[in-house]
């Protein structure tokens, strides 16, 4: 049999055409042997390096009459590739002149087939059963799906959406587990193979011989494989048993990443309805990770293929995951939300950042206003609040709307106002609306209001609590809208935010329990504050509508304590300026100046000189510090004098200090600062002064 190598790739290589029954009452069946190769790996790993279709060729075949009708032939240039290795062509058999000379890209390649298949009226336009045949999935499912949806900008013709499997209908014509490749099928045939250089001319040729003798023995091709067209949505409870070999988890997604996206990173692969599960951080935003469950673990081990491949310029790790993870995220037994979820929608928005007295009439206005009015699905009664336990809004929302087009319309209304407040807007799934509620009505993740906190008086707030060091590796955050939260800081510093310490967000309180407008926040390394203060101060924040410069000073751990504590000397006080005390956000014991503490209270790494006498003296009540043990109480109630302080200002007053925990962003997306997973040191909500700030 003479070689087809000779054949010229660029052009089409036709057998003399069959008759065609165009008009007759039975379908004619014709498979089309369907076999690529890459610039890469080949064999059971094509694919999974994400290089680029080379070479496409469809031999395609009469069923009925079992003989060749068609054969299709073509080089595809690469785009991201100049030239191919050594082992790469050797392998493969490639012209490397032929494919680089072609002018042929993947669009090109596809719209000359589906006009070649119509020139020759074997289209399956023209009624008659077309399917394509492939040696495994990997064409498919590996190469040609996952690179359509990067380059394509045309949609791949439905013929590519369903296939033959030659193993699985080789085992099921057989009853054999132990034919995985062609090799194998030719030898349980025993047929001698083809004697071919071109690596895929040699596959289809095989493809052919295996195809002739199972139709010779009587096998039907009539249940083609079906690719998954379409992500669907849909319901998951915590009582569901997921098979634990099905799910993966997805770690590096971009943060404005949709369950649509993440379904098409994956394309070519099956997952389940509502298998996708965007994952939310502590804050209630997406953390850059999903989980996915694919209908069978064949499936998810070639997903785990997929590890480091690309959404845009941002490799995607891909790692195994479990069922319980993926229940963890995406189950939900609330019955509002599983109401809501049963709606008669297409998509689902989320609204972010809705005043805390807003009506489901309030959001239908802020939908149907302006030139583009777009409709929630049942209207009033299609929108679903979220509340805390004691049924206070979290400023959370979700409706529904009818079709693709209705939520591109939506989301055109992102960060409108509605009061004095803008919305944010986002395309959700019903795994984040399960997410969402359950951790709303979570006790571990429910946040009262400070005029909440009964008072306990605590003792003064040990220095070790704060960094410290000349290490500048701390920046000074000042000018904050008062109503400005955490969460707002950390989308303020943006890709900088990442260097946060955990825990590592000091949000500084007045003597009301108000917010100051001001911040210190502990980095990584002075790199990562000078960094942070070089790129971000005098920046604007938008804010409630408003813009507002931040100012963003580096300065170290003990420059902080400084400031904090009110030591001198510091770089970020002016001599000139009196420095202000520290005072509690409630009630209080009595004033206590700093002189007349005992040393026994003060830590060891407080910078206290004790080679001077200070003359100032204060008489001190029982109740108002803790007292040491080794004192008794008439010797407190008496006058006594402690060693002068170094830089501490003399009248400095301290009151008992009100200690809270506060959400920083995770080291990595992987951690999560759930109850239990906390930094093991308390996390200190620093108090000042009503008066002037440094």
């Amino acid at each position: 049999m003479t070689s087809s190598s000779s054949i010229l790739p660029s052009t089409t290589a036709v057998v003399p055409k069959a008759n065609v029954e165009t008009n007759s009452t039975k379908t004619k069946q014709y498979l089309c042997l369907f076999s690529v190769i890459t610039a890469g790996l080949l064999d059971d790993d094509m694919g999974s390096d994400e290089q680029e279709i080379i070479e496409m060729i469809c031999l395609i075949i009469d069923v009925d009459q079992r003989q060749r009708v068609a054969l299709h032939r073509q080089y595809i240039r690469p785009l991201l590739v100049e030239h191919l290795t050594d082992e790469s062509k050797q392998t493969s058999g490639i012209d490397e002149n032929l494919l680089f000379s072609s002018e042929t890209d993947l669009d090109d390649a596809l719209v000359k087939f589906d006009k070649f298949l119509q020139e020759r009226y074997l289209h399956p336009d023209f009624d008659i059963n077309f399917t394509l045949i492939c040696e495994n999935c990997l064409p498919l499912r590996q190469c040609l799906h996952p690179e359509s949806v990067k380059k394509s900008t045309i949609s791949l013709p439905k013929y590519y959406w369903s296939y033959f499997d030659m193993r699985h209908e080789f085992e099921h014509m057989y009853t054999t587990t132990e034919c995985h490749n062609l090799k194998t099928m030719l030898e349980k045939l025993s047929i001698a193979p083809v004697d071919e250089i071109d690596y895929c001319m040699q596959n289809v040729r095989n493809m052919e011989l295996i195809v002739y003798q199972m139709l010779k023995d009587g096998y039907r091709f009539e249940k083609p494989e079906s690719i998954m067209l379409h992500l669907q949505q849909g319901l998951c409870s915590l009582e569901d048993n997921i098979e634990e070999s099905t799910v993966v988890r997805a770690r590096g997604l971009p943060w404005q990443c949709t369950d649509q996206d993440v379904a098409k990173f994956f394309r070519g692969l099956d997952i389940e309805k509502g298998g996708v599960a965007l994952c939310l951080s502590s804050q209630g935003r997406r953390n850059g990770e999903a989980l996915i469950r694919f209908t069978t673990a064949e499936h998810r081990e070639l997903a785990l293929r997929r590890h480091k491949h690309h959404i845009g310029q941002r490799y995607i790790e891909v790692y195994k995951s479990t069922g319980r993870d993926f229940l963890n995220v995406a189950g939900g037994s609330n019955s509002e939300a599983q109401a809501f979820l049963q709606r008669d929608g297409q998509v689902i928005i989320r609204m972010r950042g809705l005043p805390f007295d807003a009506t489901a009439r309030d959001v239908i206005e802020f939908f149907t206003r302006g030139d583009i009015p777009t409709y929630v699905v049942d209207g009033e009664e299609g929108v679903l609040f979220v509340h805390y336990p004691d049924g206070r809004s979290t400023g959370d929302a979700f409706v529904m709307v009818k079709s693709e087009n209705d939520a591109t319309d939506a989301l055109l209304k992102h960060k409108e106002i509605m009061g004095t407040r803008y919305i944010e807007l986002f395309r959700s799934t019903t795994a984040e609306v399960q997410q969402v509620f359950r951790r709303s009505q979570d006790p571990k993740n429910f946040q009262t209001s400070l005029k909440d906190i009964p008072f306990a008086p605590l003792p003064i707030l040990p220095p070790e609590m704060l960094t410290g060091g000349n290490k500048k590796d701390c920046i000074r955050v000042r000018n904050l809208p008062v109503e400005c939260g955490i969460e707002q800081i950390l989308e303020f510093l943006g890709m900088h935010s990442q260097h946060i310490l955990a825990q590592g967000v000091h949000m500084v309180y007045n003597a009301h329990g108000q917010p100051s407008g001001e911040a210190f926040i502990q980095m990584d390394s002075e790199a990562a504050s000078f960094n942070t203060a070089m790129h971000k101060n005098n920046k604007y924040m938008f804010f409630n509508g408003k813009k507002k410069y931040i100012e963003i000073l580096q300065c170290s751990g003990e420059d902080m304590n400084h400031i904090l504590l009110g030591l001198v000397p510091s770089n970020l006080i002016p001599h000139n300026v009196q420095r202000q005390p520290m005072y509690s956000s409630h009630r209080a014991a009595p004033l206590v100046p700093i002189s007349s503490i005992p040393p026994q209270m003060l830590s060891q790494t407080m910078p206290i000189s004790l080679a001077a006498a200070s003359s100032q003296t204060a008489t001190i009540s029982n109740g108002s510090l803790p007292q040491p043990t080794t004192t008794s109480a008439s010797t407190v109630n008496s006058p006594m004098t402690t060693a002068a302080m170094n830089g501490l200002h003399p009248n400095a007053t301290y009151y008992p200090m009100q200690v809270f925990y506060y959400p920083t962003p995770p080291i990595s997306p992987s951690i999560y600062l759930q109850t239990g997973h906390m930094h093991p040191g308390p996390v200190t909500l620093v108090l000042r002064g009503d008066n002037g700030q440094y």
